[in-house]
């Protein structure tokens, strides 16, 4: 009898660990990370339990290409874009190596996806000699394929602090400051408007469909507010050790 009760209690214990296992494979949330200091640049796929290299960019390239990974965004196909954030082209990730995917206007700061799955991305110059920093630009690739701007604004709108740092939700876009605590503005609109100020430096944001915004701080830490109008209060969804400075997810 003692040995079928210790024979219950086996079956029991390993279909509680079964159980527990697919909670947190089914609950936890995976992320893309672009790793901001790795020399050539790399692309990290994380959860709250592991995290892998998923992509390193070859450490030689043409001279008007940067192997870093600046920025990335998965298109509604599942292919990977991406930029060095010091160069003008956009990347395609290839199943072996990758490929320019679009070349020419301002320096690509960082690309996004719509929810219709359009691609955009900021453009910006590195200012010189002290000068302020000049006007920024948003890009699309229209259905045709060929870049379209779509925003151009002013970095006095934007308390003159932007570096390329946008997010966009069904064509309309967001840009966030990165010195001090990141302020968010909604630059679709005339004047713009101050969406809100989070508690930390952001190098990254994205809104999720359920209004919540995750933010990345640059040192490996993902945030969500799930209020936008009550920032202070907000959880940690993700500690890395990779210092990404941007991310998308994963599905």
């Amino acid at each position: 009898m003692n040995r079928f009760f210790r024979q219950l209690w086996s079956i029991c214990c390993l279909a509680c660990c079964l159980v527990a296992t697919w909670v947190t494979f089914a609950t936890g949330e995976e992320f893309i990370l672009a790793d901001g200091r790795a020399w050539p640049g790399k692309i990290v796929v994380a959860t709250e339990q592991a995290e892998s290299v998923f992509a390193t960019r070859p450490d030689r390239l043409p001279t008007d290409l940067t192997p870093r990974v600046q920025s990335l965004t998965k298109l509604n196909d599942g292919r990977i874009i991406f930029c060095s954030g010091l160069d003008r082209s956009l990347i395609e990730l290839l199943p072996r190596g990758e490929r320019v995917f679009k070349h020419g206007g301002y320096l690509a700061r960082q690309v996004r996806t719509d929810r219709d799955g359009t691609l955009y991305w900021s453009g910006l110059e590195t200012p010189l000699n002290s000068n302020p920093l000049p006007d920024g630009f948003i890009y699309k690739l229209d259905a045709s394929g060929n870049t379209q701007t779509v925003m151009t604004f002013s970095q006095g709108d934007v308390g003159r602090d932007w570096w390329g740092a946008f997010d966009v939700v069904d064509g309309r876009i967001f840009v966030g400051t990165i010195s001090g605590r990141t302020t968010i503005y909604d630059v679709s609109v005339s004047p713009v408007q101050r969406v809100c100020t989070l508690p930390i430096s952001a190098t990254a944001f994205r809104f999720r469909a359920d209004g919540s915004i995750y933010a990345c701080d640059g040192r490996g830490t993902l945030h969500r507010y799930a209020d936008r109008n009550n920032p202070e209060r907000s959880e940690v969804v993700l500690r890395s050790t990779t210092p990404f400075v941007d991310f998308d997810f994963s599905r």
